[in-house]
């Protein structure tokens, strides 16, 4: 399924307003097509997302030695976050900071054993 818009630059858009700070959400690119994530595990999703986002060359001179913050709408594994983290780190942000929305719990944290409600 192919998003319509992008839920991450809108609610990047909306904290930026709220903190008077410029917004650059066009400033990420990927440098090939990944994989749809959802059916990978953890580990896999790494190594999809490994390497695959770049910051686009006319903005690492605007984040050069800035703090950055990345908004992003869900946080599953962390893969995404991740690789962009590291692409405006080599970039030359000075730091980056995630902002998510949601999270995914991981299995770990979910817990199955639901209370049985007896009714007579």
């Amino acid at each position: 399924m192919k998003r319509r818009y992008n839920q991450a630059a809108l609610l990047a858009w909306e904290v930026a307003r709220l903190a008077g700070v410029p917004c650059r959400p066009d400033g990420l690119a990927r440098t090939r097509a990944t994989s749809r994530l959802a059916r990978f595990s953890r580990r896999e999703r790494q190594e999809e997302m490994a390497r695959a986002i770049v910051v686009r060359a006319p903005y690492a001179e605007l984040i050069s030695g800035k703090e950055v913050v990345l908004v992003d709408d869900v946080l599953t594994s962390g893969a995404t976050a991740t690789a962009c983290t590291n692409a405006l780190l080599q970039a030359g942000a000075r730091s980056v900071s995630v902002l998510v929305a949601a999270e995914v719990p991981s299995q770990k944290e979910i817990d199955l054993d639901f209370p049985i409600l007896e009714t007579t």
